[in-house]
Order: C-alpha cells, then structure tokens, then sequence
C-alpha cells in the first residue's frame, strides 16, 4: 500500500512539473496582466466603437441581412473587457474586476441605447428571421460559447491577438445585445428576455472558460488553495445553473422534432386501403398536442380519427387532439353524376354535431392566427375546408408594404399546409426609386414593384396610375423625357403582370427650386403609383370612346404646383 501512494505521488509530481514546464514558465505573465488590463478598460475610444457596432447590428437585423450583421461583430468592442473579466477571476484581482464591471455596464447600456433609439425612429420594425434567430439560445450555445472563451484566451495569453475576432463571430455578442434594444423598443418582452439570455449566456461562458485558461496558465498560483477551490465551485456552480435551462431548450426542440416525425408515421401506418396523408400540421399547446391532417381517400372511413388518435396517443404519449379531414378521390376515372351524389350521401353528410365542431374549430382557427399575427388584427376570414386564411390588418405607423409581404412569407413558412393572407390596411403607395439621370428598373426599384403588385394583387385592384419625376438638374427636354421615361418604365413592369397602368411624366423647372433646395434631389428621382377611383375610372373609358385623344387625369403631389405635363397622349400646356 505504501509503494502504490509513492507511485502517485511521482506520477503527480511529474504531471506537476510537466504543466509547469509547458505552460507556466514559458508564459510572460506581466506581460498578459499589462494587455488585458489596457485593453479591457472603459475608454472614450470603447464607448464610440460599442455604439457603431450595435448601430451596425441593428440596422442588419431590421434589414435581415446576415452580412451587415457579422459586420458588426468583426468590431468586436466587448471582448476585452469580457477577457479582463475572466482574468480577474483568476487573479482575484478586485481592481482588475472593477474596471471590467464598469466597463461592461456602460457598453451595454450604450448599446441598448443606441438600438432603442434606432428601431423607434426606424419604418422598418418587423421582426425578422435573424432577430427570432436570436431569442430561443440551447445548450448548443453555450458549448459554442466555452470552446470560444478557451479560444480567446489562449490568443490573448500566447499574443495571438487576431483570433479575437473569430471569436468574436462565433459568439455574436454584439446582435443579441441589439436584439434586446429591439424587444424593449417594440413592446415585445419575450423577444427581449430570450435574446438577454443568449447574451448573457455568451458573456458568462466566455469569462469564465477564460478563468479557467488562466489558472491552468498559472495566473492563480500565487492564491490559496482555499481560494481556488472557491474559485472552481463558482464556475462549475454557473455552468450548472445555465446548462438546465439551456438543456431544457434542447430537448424541448428535439422533442418537437422527434413527435412531428412520429406523427407522420403513425397517420401514414394507420390510413387503411389506398389512402394516403396530404397535408399536415403539428402545433404544441400547453394541455397537450394539436394535430390537423387531410387524408385522400377513395372511401370515406368513418372510424378513421378516433382509431388514429389513439394510435397517436399511444406513439406520441402525451394527450392529442387529432382533426382529419378525408378528401374523396378517385384517379382512375371521373366520377358521373350519380355516383358523385352516392359518395355525398355516405361520405359527405354530417350529423348536426359534427356541424357545431366545424363551427367551434373556426372560431378557434381564428382566434389562435390571431395571436400569432405580429400585428393588430381587423378582421380575419378562416375556411377551414380549404385550409385559406385571410387576415385583414388593422392600421400601424409602424409596418409598410414591405413588412406585411415578408409577414405573410413567414406565417406560410410557419403555417405550410395553409394558404395565408395578409391584406394590408389602406395607405399610400411606396414611391419608385430611380438613380439620378438613368431611367432603368434597379433591384431597389424592383423591389418595391413587387411589393406593390403584392399589394394590389391583395386588395384586388387592377387599375392604378405610374407618375414619373425629374429633378431640375440638366435640360428641361432632357428631363421631361427622362420623367415620361421612368413612369413607362414601371407601367411596363406592372402590365406585365395583369396591372392596367396609365402612365404620366411630369417635370417643371421654376417650381421644383425651393422644393428641392429643401428637401433635396432625390425627391423628384421617382415614379408614384396611386390608385384610380372606380368613378375616374368609368369617365375615362367614356371619354375614350368620343375622343382617341384625351389625356389622363393624373393627380398631382401636393406639393408641387402643375405647370407643364408630358403624358403618353401628348403635352398639355
């Protein structure tokens, strides 16, 4: 026994002095104190830099533009004082703690600022995909976040000082941050709360995988062993306390995934015949799981949903609520009269209280697309037969054209066995943008010509007028032709998809002056759409049937004053 506890004691001596050879003695250890102190300080310099990178991130995340986002964690200004947090730690250096506290208070709290103020006085304040992105962190997180705290700290301790900023990408310290001004901004507390997790979870997994880099680099060895043993029970205590959470994340989101799956498979096992599943919607509400499935039958069966929500019940575990519809078929020949009638007696007709569930279940559709809608509800229209919903927004000073289309393409995203509607409240048309002298279609001005038609495809109209400006700059012929240009330019666009466009250039020198000594050139580089009355309209196919040669009643901006007007029928004076 006492030649086996000397054998230990050698193999930890040697082990003892390995680690002290190859990491402890190479490392200039005043050196590194002297860095991280320097460089996790508030400075006026620090401040500046937090604010350009939140601006940055922000203005990403309104625009969804991954791009513009890892621009702004390439700055990357919170890393040093999360690094000085880490080291103080370590040295149990209070002073040190200090300054990276202040450090860190003030970035935040700039930061917040900064997007706070942003997103109020921003058009745009959807909530996108990579700001949802940012607001449900795992456990998947945090393991990023420790393996690039080891990382920071191992550039900083062996002066490798450009792997920063790859860490700094893989964290994203700086968007969840951004995120949280958001949520506070918008109203949105959940978005918020979830994104101020992430961010915390980050901050924290990196300092103290720092911490833990230090002291295995011999920056706590001059401490007590009482100290280090406190030391360690604090980073194993906060590693415990964000891993629940973030674990129950995870399993919660595979646990999703894993009875979608199941779901699938026991409706395709259990459809008899030659049946098959169609359509398919899973939804996890707190008293159970919500199942809504079409099945294409060629025989109506009548013992179908009960049979096949136990079979779910039982696969699944957990209380489900099943509603299958059966969608008659027949692919090998069309049905004649008679026969259509037969299958409407057995197959189609429903008791009375198979009605009232019909009834019920719309009044619900309705009520949970409600809640869903990230914006104030109207009205909405659900079939459920059909599996169309259309909902009619109410008005917003917030969201524009642009915000309702890309709202509509997440909740079909989200929704993907429903036709989703969203109809825009009344307002008007977003302007056209042209570059200065050109009269081609950009992709901005593409754009904005999709989510027009998308907005006339949605209120159903078919009729609008295209008004096409110049700035004074240049010749007045120049521009009054670069006008009537621009505007059939979009009435092409807009024929080409089904939309009848009354085109119109407009261009007046003398009273466009102040405007645009006021407001500046680009406002006159554009072209309106606007709408055509029904009753301007009727006059206009009137008129046009006594003279080939009437000239559109276009409506002019309020604020310039008509003077001299190019139009596809010619020039009125």
């Amino acid at each position: 026994m006492a030649d086996d506890v000397n054998d230990l004691r050698r193999v930890w001596r040697r082990l003892r002095a390995t680690h002290r050879a190859a990491f402890i003695i190479p490392t200039d250890h005043e050196d590194v104190e002297a860095r991280v102190i320097g460089d996790g300080a508030f400075t006026g310099r620090y401040g500046f830099m937090v604010v350009m990178a939140c601006a940055i991130a922000t203005l990403g995340l309104l625009l969804s533009s991954p791009a513009v986002i890892i621009g702004a964690m390439l700055i990357s200004p919170l890393m040093g004082p999360i690094m000085l947090f880490g080291f103080s730690l370590a040295l149990l250096d209070f002073a040190a703690f200090r300054r990276s506290a202040i450090a860190l208070v003030a970035g935040v709290g700039l930061a917040l600022a900064i997007s706070f103020l942003i997103v109020n006085l921003s058009p745009l304040t959807q909530a996108t995909p990579e700001i949802l992105a940012r607001t449900r962190p795992n456990l998947f997180d945090l393991l990023v976040a420790v393996f690039s705290g080891l990382a920071g700290a191992y550039a900083v301790i062996n002066k490798k000082g450009e792997t920063i900023v790859g860490v700094a990408i893989a964290t994203a310290l700086m968007p969840p941050l951004a995120v949280v001004g958001y949520g506070l901004a918008s109203g949105a507390p959940q978005i918020a709360g979830g994104a101020w997790f992430l961010f915390m979870t980050n901050l924290l997994a990196i300092a103290l995988s720092a911490t833990a880099l230090a002291a295995l680099y011999g920056f706590a060895a001059r401490q007590s062993r009482t100290k280090n043993v406190w030391r360690v029970a604090l980073i194993v205590g906060v590693f415990a306390g964000l891993s629940i959470p973030l674990g129950i994340s995870l399993k919660k989101i595979a646990y999703e995934a894993r009875v979608s799956r199941a779901t699938r498979e026991t409706l395709e096992a259990g459809l008899v015949g030659k049946a098959r599943l169609g359509d398919l919607a899973v939804r996890f509400m707190e008293d159970g799981v919500r199942i809504d499935a079409v099945a294409l039958t060629k025989a109506y069966d009548p013992g179908a949903e009960s049979r096949l929500q136990d079979a779910l019940r039982k696969a699944i575990g957990q209380p489900v609520s099943l509603d299958l519809d059966q969608v008659l078929v027949d692919q090998d020949r069309p049905l004649d009269p008679a026969e259509f009638l037969r299958l409407a007696e057995t197959s189609l007709t429903a008791p009375l209280q198979a009605q009232i569930a019909q009834m019920t279940r719309k009044d619900q559709l309705v009520d949970d697309f409600r809640a869903v809608a990230p914006f104030k509800v109207g009205a909405a229209d659900v079939d459920a037969s059909r599996r169309v919903a259309t909902l009619y927004a109410g008005p917003s000073r917030h969201l524009d054209f642009a915000a309702y289309r890309e709202i509509e393409g997440e909740l079909r995203t989200r929704y993907p066995t429903w036709r989703l509607l969203v109809i825009p409240p009344p307002q008007p048309l977003p302007p056209v943008p042209f570059e200065i002298g050109s009269s081609s279609l950009s992709e901005a001005a593409r754009e904005v010509l999709e989510t027009v038609y998308w907005t006339l495809n949605r209120w159903e109209m078919t009729r609008v007028s295209a008004t096409g400006y110049a700035s004074s700059a240049g010749s007045g012929r120049f521009n009054r032709s670069l006008a009537l240009a621009r505007a059939r330019n979009v009435a092409d666009f807009l024929k080409a998809h089904g939309i009848d466009v009354v085109s119109t250039g407009e261009f007046r020198r003398r009273g466009q002056d102040s405007i645009e000594r006021l407001y500046g050139l680009s406002r006159f580089h554009r072209v309106d759409v606007a709408l055509i009355p029904i009753e301007k309209a009727a006059a206009r196919r009137a008129s046009s049937v006594t003279s080939n040669s009437a000239s559109a009643e276009i409506p002019t901006p309020p604020s310039v004053k008509p003077s001299k007007t190019s139009t596809e029928g010619g020039r009125t004076e």
